[in-house]
């Protein structure tokens, strides 16, 4: 193994690591035990089959944007707009599908409207950032309100579904609804679609890929990929983009598979969720596919724990903090314990 990978594999083992460690002091605190706290969690997410399919389906959404992410990431484009991304390809797909009904060709055509919606809202900052040399992570943050508030609106008055009277959209025609593939389970096609289709396509792009050696230069050192050709500016839009449709596609995939309404809580932060799982698995989409299913795992598993010892499941933000905070730490604190000896990298 590479030491660049085994320098991943250490800063991923080791923000894990240290999570548990700071969360464990916490869960001693409120005089419950550790160990106790992370058995309910894993009998919650992996108990049985309907628990485990119950963490695959948390974890589709979750995989599919990050793998977007990942693609932004690898250039050092900061996307922190999939959640906006994900709200607007989620309506654009929802409206579709109602407008052409019951119809052979209702998903394959709200389907690819969702990655339109996703891709059209990330243009925008991906405009900005490489026309105009916007910074990104503010651009795409501050979308985030505007996509999911506009949204709100639209399902509070134009889009409102006369049937239940709340601000939703009317159901989805069953022609448009992704097929449960094991009965009296959750089990649909769209987890198929993100681990055996998109996640081993997206694997194929960043290794196999002329784009994907793009971004890789692009992000180590964006001058020397100018001056050896490439279109710096070209490559950050697309990637910007690219991360955009697939927020998208897990917005009407979380329709199109679970809710069959688009709502305004179609997402309890997935798009922020993702940013963790692209972080946490090195822009790797193996390791972004193990980190999706691992904090799956954990929001599942927690109302178990939840419930079982009375702890808030807020543990859960608190967790995907601490995650973010060693993952970022870890790359200097294990270079500085290499330096000393401590460890061979």
């Amino acid at each position: 193994m590479s030491s660049l990978k085994l320098l991943g594999l250490y800063r991923a083992l080791f923000a894990i690591i240290l999570t548990f460690l700071i969360t464990s002091i916490f869960f001693i605190m409120s005089n419950t035990n550790p160990i106790l706290a992370y058995y309910y969690i894993f009998v919650g997410a992996f108990g049985n089959i309907n628990l485990i399919i119950e963490t695959f389906v948390r974890a589709t959404p979750i995989l599919i944007i990050s793998l977007g992410l990942a693609i932004s990431f690898r250039c050092k484009v900061w996307n922190i707009g999939a959640e906006g991304q994900l709200y607007m390809g989620a309506m654009l797909g929802t409206i579709t599908a109602i407008v052409l009904g019951e119809s052979y060709f209702t998903f394959p055509i709200a389907f690819i409207m969702s990655l339109i919606g996703g891709a059209l809202w990330a243009s925008i900052p991906a405009f900005m950032k490489s026309k105009l040399g916007i910074n990104e992570v503010i651009t795409t943050f501050l979308m985030n309100f505007i996509s999911i508030n506009f949204i709100q609106w639209l399902l509070a008055f134009p889009f409102k579904s006369p049937e239940t009277l709340f601000p939703e959209s009317d159901r989805i025609p069953n022609s448009s609804i992704l097929p449960i593939l094991i009965p009296y389970t959750r089990m649909h096609l769209g987890i198929i679609i993100a681990f055996l289709l998109i996640l081993p396509l997206i694997h194929f792009i960043i290794t196999k890929t002329t784009f994907g050696f793009k971004l890789k230069a692009i992000g180590e050192n964006p001058e020397a990929a100018r001056y050896a050709g490439i279109d710096v500016e070209k490559i950050l839009f697309l990637a910007l983009v690219i991360s955009g449709a697939l927020a998208g596609m897990a917005g009407f995939i979380e329709v199109a598979g679970i809710q069959f309404r688009m709502r305004p809580t179609i997402s309890p932060g997935y798009g922020y969720t993702g940013i963790v799982i692209a972080l946490l698995g090195q822009n790797n989409p193996i390791g972004i596919a193990l980190a999706s299913i691992f904090i799956a795992a954990i929001i599942n598993g927690s109302s178990t724990m939840s419930r079982m010892l009375n702890q808030p499941q807020g543990i859960v933000d608190f967790i995907q903090g601490l995650l973010i905070i060693f993952v970022l730490a870890s790359d200097y604190i294990l270079k500085y314990m290499s330096r000393r000896g401590l460890i061979k990298l």
